[in-house]
């Protein structure tokens, strides 16, 4: 069977369009598949790119905020006491509050045990000031355009924000002791913690000071040798339930306080690593930079 040229060219065309479909079937459709799966990879891993270089750009941020959190607590730890076992504590009292030249001279005596315990944790409230709001209903019925409950509002707003906050735990440590003692050196002792406290900015409280005999047997000042004995005249006009005290009684007694002093620890330095650069993407250095191993634990 002869084909004449148009029915040789008719299937020159078709054998063209064959092979040019099953080559494309073959070969290009895988291919075209590849490429499309590619760039769906590629723009996934732009976005993750674009993403992580957005972490990038924010590390000066978070560096700066981690600082300032670092020094804010390191401030606020600084309004607290440095931290002591027992057997500092009973130093420091003993050092700065106890062992006085007054208290030496005026023969001031400890008739308890300073019993004193190791640091343990405390819950520390906010201390704060909350109004009194008296409402009746003719403030009610008076508060026509909502003035009054708005001011109301207004002044329990710190009360309120203050009361909603929950306490934070510190470490503390507490000593109590009972002291034979005038009513100078006392109302000393009193101040010379409050001073300190305040000079050094440490955390430290009187819990509680309780007195035998709140007038102090007569609260006579009278002039004492240094052994401690009276050397002055007896006042006249000593109260008469105090005439029958002995010279030496006279200005003492026994006084117990508790006191409680509050630690804070200091926030350890931070190493927030080296400021971002953010030229090191445009050489390829990076490419391939290798993370240090972890050390074996």
């Amino acid at each position: 069977m002869k084909f004449g040229y148009r029915d040789r060219i008719v299937l020159l065309i078709v054998c063209v369009i064959i092979i040019l479909g099953v080559g494309g079937f073959v070969f290009i459709k895988p291919k075209y598949q590849t490429l499309k799966k590619k760039e769906e990879t590629r723009t996934q891993e732009q976005t993750k790119w674009d993403l992580k270089l957005a972490e990038f750009k924010n590390i000066p941020t978070l560096q700066n905020y981690i600082r300032e959190k670092r020094n804010e607590s390191e401030e606020i730890s600084k309004g607290f006491t440095d931290e002591m076992d027992a057997t500092k504590l009973d130093q420091f009292l003993q050092e700065k509050f106890l062992n006085t030249e007054d208290n030496i001279k005026y023969k001031t005596q400890m008739l308890t045990n300073l019993n004193v315990s190791d640091e343990s944790a405390t819950a520390m409230g906010y201390y704060f000031y909350t109004p009194s709001v008296v409402t009746y209903p003719l403030v009610e019925y008076a508060d026509l355009d909502g003035s009054l409950a708005k001011a109301t509002q207004e002044k329990r707003k710190d009360a309120d924000v203050m009361s909603a906050r929950a306490a934070q735990s510190v470490g503390t440590g507490n000593a109590s002791f009972t002291l034979h003692i005038t009513y100078a050196n006392c109302m000393k002792f009193i101040n010379d913690v409050r001073e300190y406290a305040k000079t050094h900015s440490d955390a430290m409280l009187l819990n509680s000071v309780s007195f035998e005999d709140c007038e102090f047997n007569g609260r006579v000042p009278m002039e004492r040798d240094e052994d401690g004995k009276v050397t002055g005249q007896r006042p006249q006009d000593l109260p008469e339930k105090y005439k029958q005290v002995a010279d030496e009684e006279l200005g003492y007694t026994n006084v117990t306080f508790n006191y409680s002093v509050f630690y804070m620890q200091e926030p350890t330095q931070v190493d927030v690593g080296d400021d971002y650069n953010p030229d090191i993407w445009n050489g390829n250095e990076w490419r391939s930079y290798k993370a240090p191993e972890k050390a074996a634990q």
